[in-house]
């Protein structure tokens, strides 16, 4: 198949499973919808050491289909590790969540660090929730999505049944990303402020919020209240104009600032917890 990596040896039948944070263990994501060969074939051709399984929390059609992949995969000729991770397919930000977890977990949030094998995300399977998800996570942090191509589907029917065969893998193609740069720390302040006071605030209250009238550190002089407007004017500016997550209701000192779709994404990417990609002003 295309790109071919350098890896360190397989793990051979009956040796230990990978350590979690193993920076060379070979590490799989794949949600699991409809398909069973698009997410075994990718594993195994690799020999992965493990493999996170993305599934709804309940009430899963495509249960069967999950419990047939951890079949094939407990019959691979080396210990592959299975994990289950249930989370909503349909919310990018849940699913966003969840993989940052992998991540982290697998010491994999450095996009720059080498010797490191990055997780490889399968795109293809799950929903489009779980692709954007996925070619994100990869974006910011170190991973490789790719995209399972078929040559045959061969669903049928109101409700998909699993068979002996359920499609036929032509290729695994890599998908190109690039790195997605992250806002200041300071500027996801903005963000989290807003959020942890209902998305809008008028600019006084976000000031306050954000302590900008609190004493200037090392002088122990309280900023002017045209200095502390300044502060905040220099952090909205590339939010609102370069960044496009928030927008002004209305200018001036007594206008208010609300957060955007675009900006409560950035606060499930950047916000406290996740790993930090590297910053951009």
């Amino acid at each position: 198949m295309p790109h071919q990596r350098s890896l360190r040896p397989s793990i051979r039948a009956g040796a230990a499973r990978a350590v979690v944070g193993d920076p060379h263990a070979r590490i799989h994501v794949a949600p699991v919808g409809f398909e069973v060969e698009r997410v075994v074939d990718p594993v195994l051709t690799e020999r992965a050491d493990r493999v996170y399984l993305l599934t709804r929390e309940s009430d899963d059609a495509a249960q069967p289909f999950v419990e047939e992949v951890r079949r094939r995969l407990s019959r691979a000729a080396w210990p592959v590790e299975v994990r289950l991770v249930r989370t909503d397919i349909w919310d990018v930000f849940g699913a966003l969540a969840e993989l940052r977890k992998i991540f982290t977990a697998e010491r994999r949030t450095d996009r720059h660090a080498l010797d490191v094998v990055p997780i490889r995300v399968n795109v293809s399977t799950g929903t489009k929730i779980t692709a954007i998800a996925g070619t994100l996570a990869c974006m910011l942090w170190k991973g490789e999505p790719y995209y399972v191509q078929v040559s045959k589907a061969w669903y049928s029917g109101i409700t998909p049944k699993v068979k002996s065969v359920n499609d036929i893998v032509a290729r695994i193609d890599p998908v190109s990303v690039y790195e997605l740069r992250a806002p200041s720390r300071e500027l996801v302040e903005v963000l989290e402020a807003l959020d942890r006071r209902g998305g809008r605030l008028p600019k006084r209250e976000l000031i306050r919020e954000l302590g900008l009238d609190r004493p200037v550190e090392g002088t122990g002089h309280t900023p002017s209240p045209q200095a502390q407007h300044s502060r905040l004017r220099n952090r909205l500016e590339p939010l609102e104009n370069r960044w496009g997550f928030v927008a002004g209701e209305r200018s001036g000192a007594r206008g208010r600032v609300g957060i955007t779709p675009q900006g409560r994404l950035a606060l499930a990417l950047f916000g406290r917890g996740s790993p930090a990609p590297a910053p951009e002003d």
